[in-house]
């Protein structure tokens, strides 16, 4: 069923893609605007919109050392007043690193000023303001962008992306908002953005807040939230009428955000409370801890931030953390769809914990040999640098144990003592045809390790040629046939299958309802010589807990185990089956042999009969005494050498089909039909030959009889008539249908005068090379002919068989039937045996069937259309071929015609259109 969190338009994608595009661009254009502050004299400070000194900031910096403060405003350089930071560039450019006079007010109003000596940037500082923030939301976006990429339909993914393009916005202009200031409106919306991502995310992952579900469009709160807040945001930084209002709406961004991440973490802890799927426990489980872990200490120093009080920004403590979050959300999205990301979200986590663990043991060493020495270490200390690497090398690989080990107990809790099972499985699983024994096996330590609800093993049955379920406990199951598409995505997968609760089904299984039983199964290949013997399928754990790649992984590696003694088991089962059957069909065959009507002789590699059955001794009236142990041609006369002959070739190739006339002293004059192919052995050597054959004497006589009955009947009727009567005795009904056809009626002009003038048999003569000549064209197009009427021809199309152009066969039919009379003239020296036919067709529906009685009927057409068909050509001169219009239109793409006026019929009140044809197309 779908679920509205899997419902999306294009327009839910488009703010997701707009931000990310937004971030992308950032990430592109800041690299240059801070290089090119990084290039000028440094005044010693950050400052920010509207000129106000910013929060960021270190001591060694001439201007703190000089007392300048947190939310001063800069006035002026050298007397000149300063405006922008078009202004502040410009002026620090041209006096380069000399002192510079510097004026400042506080927020009190005190005026004060100060000399200061600018200096080249530390590079350390544009590492730790610029070059660490933007790698942490280039990687930030990466994750959310691949999250996206991968589950685009689900609504965290797409407030996976807002979020993370947010913070990557944030992190990459958050050097540009204290320098170049282009991006000060963006980094504001930025803030709300971030802020609204997380709660968005709060309400629908990983599973939609019951509020949601029950009213959806209440997952656009926070965005509504951000909305109102956009327009405050962008006048507090475009104002310079309260230069410290911006400050303000950025302290409440903050707070905007702190919110969203108790929000976050609230909703996160009710769902592992109250969540009765373990998939959403598991998955609240994960992005907890992810979130903790990469926000605390950001979300310390915002809400510092929020609250007015300043602290100092470090960038390698503060950032690479944060990269956490989108990797546990990505993860928590993506494992139960794609298992492999076990394996990198845990190298990803172990390596970045790892990251930040060092980090921060370095800073920590330098804070507490600064406290000892009572003077501050800097970083780039030798002395410090080379007893941290020695630390490093001696502590490194036992942090790297500790953290994977809490990843471990943190996400992948109560796991089995794999190792000992597969151990055990292999001392225990021999290899012995034993099905039983291994079922009893593989169930008793699968169930110590994992305890799933179901355990079945299906094997490839060769007789029945589908999986059949074999389970130690009394548990029902269907077998699955070779070509199920269960079974194809089994086969066509290297590793187990999982079908993970509350996600859906693989594509290929969708349309079968009855899969929807099977969320939460896991299915394990069994292959033996690259061919699937069969498959493990488990149930779901009776724990609650859900599966996890390592426990696919061990599923792997007990079906590798236990595939060999399987397969020996199954070959046994298979065998002992065959060998019972093959006896049974040993008694049956003997039997079958004895009775059946058609003679059966086989023959050895000298040629001598081994088998000869009862059938065979009565069609060739031979004792089988008489035959068993000589060859064909010494036992049975005549037929002896042929059969033998025909045996020699079967051997030669492969099988063979003859049909043999010969006379035997007992039965007379004799058909056989032969079949006859190779006797071979279960190693394809040849160790005979077969014979099978039927007596044919009587069939061929019939037949030579039906044979006769036919030609003589198709010279009565039409042949496809005859063939319609012949092929269904139900055709013989004094019945008939309406039906929509084309009529042609052909008649000989002057013809009665000639009968007149001639003898007999020159009329007769006349009359049929000219009747023949129009059958042949009516049988070249298919048509029916329905009977000829004195030197009259009447032919139908579209019955008894539907015909789509039976119009345009009628009018080749009639045009042939013209031009090869004319023909015919040219060869006849005699003019008045010169003779021409007058033509009409007609379209329409008439009535088809048997007319006569019982015992003499004809099959013909009555109706308007054939009475049509008549009068056109009884108007149609010699030659001449006239057309109804009903047929004129069906065919008027295919013909020449020249329109003649209209025509009455007798029988209808109104005029006829009729058409002359030309010639064809």
């Amino acid at each position: 069923m779908e679920t509205p969190q899997y419902k999306s338009t294009w327009l839910s994608h488009f703010p997701p893609i707009l931000a990310a595009g937004v971030a992308i661009a950032l990430l592109i254009l800041t690299p240059f605007w801070a290089m090119r502050f990084a290039r000028l004299p440094f005044l010693g400070t950050f400052i920010e919109t509207n000129n106000v000194v910013a929060s960021l900031g270190r001591a060694g910096w001439p201007a703190y050392d000089a007392g300048v403060q947190y939310r001063d405003h800069l006035d002026s350089l050298n007397g000149e007043p300063v405006f922008t930071a078009r202004d502040l560039e410009r002026l620090m450019s041209v006096n380069g690193y000399q002192p510079i006079e510097a004026a400042f007010t506080r927020p009190d109003g005190t005026q004060y000023s100060v000399t200061i000596t600018p200096i080249p940037f530390p590079l350390e500082d544009l590492v730790s303001y610029y070059i660490v923030p933007s790698l942490v939301g280039f990687v930030f976006l990466l994750i959310g962008l691949w999250a996206y990429r991968l589950r685009r339909d689900r609504w965290e993914s797409r407030a996976l992306v807002l979020f993370v393009s947010g913070v990557s916005i944030l992190t990459s202009t958050l050097f540009d908002i204290s320098t170049t200031r282009y991006t000060n409106v963006l980094w504001g919306v930025a803030v709300l953005l971030a802020s609204g991502g997380m709660m968005y995310l709060a309400l629908v992952f990983p599973h939609p807040a019951r509020i949601v579900r029950l009213n959806p469009k209440l997952r656009f709160l926070p965005w509504a939230g951000v909305a109102l807040l956009v327009p405050a945001m962008v006048y507090s930084v475009l104002s310079e009428s309260n230069r410290y209002f911006y400050g303000t709406m950025w302290q409440l961004g903050y707070l905007t955000i702190v919110l969203g991440f108790l929000l976050l973490i609230g909703m996160l802890v009710w769902r592992i409370i109250r969540a009765q799927s373990p998939l959403i426990r598991q998955q609240s489980r994960i992005i907890i801890f992810g979130t903790t872990i990469a926000l605390a200490p950001i979300i310390f120093y915002l809400a510092m931030l929020g609250s007015g009080n300043a602290v100092q920004l470090r960038g390698w403590v503060f950032f690479p953390p944060m990269i956490i979050m989108p990797l546990s959300i990505t993860y928590a999205i993506l494992r139960y769809r794609l298992l492999d990301v076990d394996a990198i979200f845990t190298r990803a986590l172990t390596y970045t914990l790892m990251t930040a663990a060092v980090i921060g043991a370095f800073y920590g060493l330098l804070t507490l040999l600064s406290l000892f020495f009572q003077r501050t270490i800097q970083a780039n200390n030798p002395a410090v640098i080379a007893g941290f690497m020695l630390l490093l090398v001696i502590g490194l690989n036992p942090l790297h144990n500790t953290i994977q080990r809490i990843i471990d107990r943190l996400f992948y809790r109560d796991r089995a003592d794999y190792r000992r099972i597969l151990t055990s499985l292999s001392r225990s699983l021999v290899v012995m045809p034993n099905l039983s024994q291994t079922l009893r096996i593989l169930d008793q330590e699968l169930n110590l390790a994992l305890n799933p609800e179901r355990f079945v093993i299906y094997l490839y049955n060769d007789e029945l040629g589908e999986y059949f379920p074999h389970a130690t406990r009394e548990d029902s199951a269907p077998p699955y046939p070779a070509g199920d598409p269960l079974v194809e995505m089994i086969k066509t997968s290297d590793h187990p299958i999982w079908l993970a609760p509350g996600l859906p089904l693989p594509a290929r299984l969708q349309p079968v309802p009855v899969y929807a039983r099977l969320n939460g199964y896991v299915f394990v290949p069994l292959r033996y010589e690259n061919r699937l013997i069969g498959f493990i399928a488990l149930g779901p754990r009776r724990s609650g807990d859900l599966y996890t790649s390592d426990d696919l992984e061990f599923l792997e590696t007990v079906a590798g185990q236990s595939t060999l003694a399987l397969e020996n088991a199954r070959l046994f089962t298979n065998l002992r089956r065959t060998l019972d059957q093959t006896l049974e069909m040993k008694n049956l065959m003997d039997d079958i042999f004895a009775s059946m009507a058609t003679g059966i002789i086989t023959m050895d590699t000298k040629r001598r009969v081994t088998l000869f059955n009862r059938a065979a001794e009565k069609i060739l009236g031979i004792p089988i005494s008489n035959v068993i142990g000589n060859t064909l041609s010494k036992v049975i006369p005549g037929f002896g050498k042929q059969m033998e002959h025909a045996v020699e070739n079967a051997l030669k190739g492969s099988s063979q089909v003859s049909e043999l006339n010969s006379s035997l002293p007992d039965r007379g004059d004799l058909i056989l039909h032969l079949s006859l192919s190779p006797l071979r052995d279960a190693r394809l050597g040849t160790k005979g030959a077969t014979i099978v054959f039927e007596d044919l004497t009587e069939r061929r006589k019939l037949e030579a009889e039906q044979e006769r009955i036919r030609q003589t009947f198709g010279r009565v009727v039409a042949p496809r008539v005859r063939d319609r009567l012949l092929a269904d005795p139900g055709n013989l009904r004094l019945d008939g249908d309406k039906k929509i056809v084309t009529t042609l009626f052909a008649d000989i002009s002057g013809f009665s005068t000639f009968s007149e003038k001639n003898p007999p048999e020159v009329v007769f003569k006349t009359l049929n090379s000219y009747l023949s000549l129009a059958a042949q064209a009516i049988l070249e197009e298919e048509g029916t002919l329905d009977k000829f009427m004195g030197d009259a021809v009447l032919a139908l199309w579209n019955s008894p068989d539907p015909q789509e152009d039976h119009a345009l066969r009628a009018v080749r039919a009639a045009w042939n039937i013209v031009c090869r009379s004319q023909e015919m003239n040219q060869g006849i020296t005699d003019p008045s045996q010169h003779m021409v036919f007058r033509v009409g067709i007609s379209t329409g529906p008439a009535i088809i069937g048997n007319v006569g009685t019982n015992e003499l009927f004809n099959y013909t057409a009555i109706g308007d259309t054939v009475n049509i068909a008549q009068r056109l050509q009884a108007s149609a001169k010699p030659g001449q071929i006239l057309l109804q219009k009903t047929t004129f239109d069906i065919v008027s793409g295919n013909v020449v015609v020249s329109p003649l006026e209209a025509i009455f019929v007798k029988g209808r009140e109104q005029p006829v259109q009729i058409y002359s044809l030309e010639g064809l197309k």
